[in-house]
This record gives C-alpha cells, structure tokens and sequence, in this order.
C-alpha cells in the first residue's frame, strides 16, 4: 500500500474518527485505526462496536491496501507532520511514513482481524439538514441523566412520524423535547440513542444547510455524511412514556426576554453557587419579575420586566436547569407556564412548538 495525501486533511480525517476509538478492549486491534488507500482516496475508520465513524480523504495512491495502524500514537504524529504532504507506504505490516524531512516506521497490525459493525438493515430513512440536526441535538441532549439508576433515560429518545422528527431527553428534575419538520412523510419510528454516541453526532455534523441522511433500524442509527458517517447501537428498553407529565393547562403565562432572564439569574446565582441546590427564587409580580438568591454568604437580587398574564406567583429553582435551557436558544422572547410554586414551569417558544422544556421547582425558601 502507498499513498500521498495533504496532512492538514489526514489530520483532520484521523481526528474525525479517533472519536469512536476504543480505549478500554479486550481486543487491542480496536486501539487502531484501520487505513484502506483505494483508487483516489483513503477510507479512515474507527469503533468500539458501539459507536463506528469513517471518514474518506482524498489522496494520490499508488498502491492499494488496508491496514490498522495505533490509533493514539498515529493521531499526534500526524498532527505534528513538519510538510504540507504526507506520504505512507506499507510493507509487511510496516508503515513508512514520511513528511518532509520527518520519517517514521510504525508496526501495524492485519486488517483482516479488524471488527466492524454490523450495516443497518430494513431501515427507515428521512433527510435533515446539518444545522438543524446539530441544533435538535445541543438544546436536548443536555438533560439526559448522568447515573445509571435508570439507564434508558442516559440516552436521548428519537421520534419520527410523518414529517416530524422530536428529540426527547429527560433526567428526572427537567425534560426537553425540540421537533423540527423534514420534506418527506417518515415512517413511524422511535428510538433510544446513547448520550455518548449522540454528542458525537453533534460534534461532527456542521452548520450548514446541507442535507444529510439517517437510518434507524431497531438496534442501530446512522448518520450518512456521504464524506463520513456515523453508526451507533441503540439502547435497548421502552422510553419512559413522557407525555403523561406534561402539564395540561396554566393558570400563569410570562412573556419576557430570554437573554435579559439567563443574564440576570446567571448574576445573581453567583451568591447560591456554593449551595448544593443552587437555589433562586422567581417572584411574578405587577409585570415585574424579582429574582433573589440567599446563602450563607449573602444575599442578591435583580428585577427585570415580565409581561404577566394569569395570577402572579412566587417559585423556586435550581438556577443550573434554567440557565441549562435559556443559555441553548436563539429566540428572543420566550414564554414561561406555571400553576403554582409546586408543579412544573414550561418554556416555550412564542410561535410553533419547535422546543418544550419542562422544569421542576423546589419547596420554596423563607426569605
């Protein structure tokens, strides 16, 4: 195998990929990174036989074949390549590279012992954009629970029916849920995709309008890139059935501006920081909105306007999973829907039902 390819975009390729590279294996052969140079480009691939990304790179080869290189000491050498090209040549499980005046020769192993995932098959298809992926993905995945007491809800719930696909995490103190529409009717699908894998996800897709393709079957999911994709086992187990918490109606509509709301109670958390519950309190009042913290350290308070429909009312949060939600939208005015200081606040947009957060509140403190 020989090949001549531009090192910026090896590095970038293997960067790409090392992402699903196993660390803790029986099988030390998924330390590495399989190479496969074919008629103009080399396939780069990686996996833990959870989570699989490849990537192709374009390239000037002279000789095909495959190998499986070690994937962490491969990655900083390549990084590091002094020249704008980098050339590797394999002979007998040998890989000779050279940039430059930089020469190394690294012990590789057959791919032919490589392990890959399974391809998806009698999958479901739909297209979607980069950028409203990598959004659904980022204002989600968030409020996934970080401890295993209940390990479906480590992962993130996919819904696809119609021309509709929802996103749905959920930690026990909070859920959030965004849909975005797609331009073909989806065949009624769900399913749980890791928190690992999911971020991933979001970490390779990019900002652009184009269009990229995902196929779920019942145990996998991936995302097709045409350049590179990603393929990932599902988690196994039902979602918790989430629509059944979701308050039914309000008595207290607010109508405020969201940058104004996530600055003022990222202020005045500071004071709360040090307790374990984060705590501030939310007093609705007169279109009026006083936010208070109080611990040992002291006291602070900050009042900003709030268009109040319905009673007022005073409530109490973790000041972590508000900001949480506020600091990952866009819009410039959102709603908040409250019944009392002991059931949930919902956050809405003020058109649409693109985003739904829901967020428990704490016994309220005596001031």
């Amino acid at each position: 195998m020989r090949f001549t390819v531009d090192t910026q975009e090896f590095n970038a390729g293997i960067s790409t990929v090392i992402k699903a590279l196993s660390s803790k294996t029986s099988m030390a052969i998924l330390e590495g990174i399989y190479i496969e140079a074919r008629e103009n480009d080399v396939l780069l691939k990686c996996t833990d036989l959870s989570l699989q990304i490849e990537t192709v790179i374009g390239a000037t080869v002279e000789e095909e074949g495959k190998i499986v290189l070690p994937g962490r000491i491969l990655s900083e050498m390549i990084r590091k390549m002094p020249n704008e090209l980098t050339s590797v040549n394999v002979e007998n499980k040998t890989a000779y590279i050279e940039s430059g005046r930089a020469k190394t020769a690294i012990k590789g192993e057959s791919s032919e012992d490589y392990h890959d995932m399974a391809k998806i098959k009698n999958s479901i298809s739909f297209k979607i954009s980069h950028n409203k992926l990598k959004n659904m993905i980022k204002q989600c995945i968030f409020a996934t629970a970080q401890d295993d007491t209940k390990p479906i809800l480590t992962g993130v719930l996919l819904e696809a029916e119609g021309n509709s696909v929802t996103m749905v995490a959920l930690d026990g103190y909070r859920l959030a849920m965004r849909k975005e529409y797609v331009s073909q009717e989806v065949e009624a699908e769900k399913i749980v995709i890791p928190y690992k894998s999911l971020l991933e996800i979001g970490r390779t897709v990019t900002d652009g309008d184009e269009e990229l393709t995902v196929n779920v079957s019942k145990t996998s999911i991936n995302i097709d890139m045409g350049y590179t994709t990603i393929t990932s086992r599902l988690l196994d187990g039902d979602f918790i059935k989430y629509r059944n918490i979701l308050p039914e109606n309000h008595l207290t509509r607010v109508r405020i501006s969201r940058e104004e709301l996530a600055q003022s109670i990222e202020r005045v958390s500071i004071i709360s920081r040090e307790e374990k519950t984060n705590l501030i309190s939310l007093n609705f009042e007169n279109d009026k909105l006083l936010i208070t913290a109080n611990s040992e350290i002291g006291k602070s308070n900050e009042e900003i306007d709030a268009d109040i429909i319905g009673n007022d009312i005073k409530i109490a949060f973790n000041s972590k999973y508000m900001t949480d939600v506020l600091k990952t939208l866009d819009d410039d005015e959102i709603y908040l829907e409250m019944n009392n200081n002991i059931s949930p606040c919902i956050i809405r947009p003020l058109d649409g039902e693109k985003f739904y957060y829901l967020v428990l509140p704490v016994r309220h403190f005596s001031e």
